[in-house]
């Protein structure tokens, strides 16, 4: 399992798709979890989470299908993936 990391919200969900398998994970931090409340956007894989302090400072709500994870789930899926990629596009 691949752990993409996504900070910016103008990515491209077509080129993220094209290094996506059904095991990696999504995570959206920083101004991305601006993307936790889009209904067009159809995810390239299953696992997607966003950072809960994000969304919190930003007052946001995920919508249903995004995980929010605490720091410490962050780090333990940081530590479960085989790569942790940085997303910027």
């Amino acid at each position: 399992m691949k752990l993409i990391n996504i900070i910016n919200p103008a990515v491209n969900i077509s080129d993220l798709a094209v290094i996506c398998q059904s095991d990696d994970a999504i995570l959206l931090r920083q101004d991305a979890v601006y993307l936790c409340g889009r209904h067009d956007i159809i995810w390239p894989t299953a696992q997607v989470y966003a950072l809960d302090s994000d969304i919190v400072i930003r007052q946001l709500t995920a919508l249903p299908g995004i995980t929010e994870l605490s720091a410490e789930q962050w780090l333990q899926l940081s530590i479960d993936a085989a790569q942790v990629l940085l997303w910027q596009n």
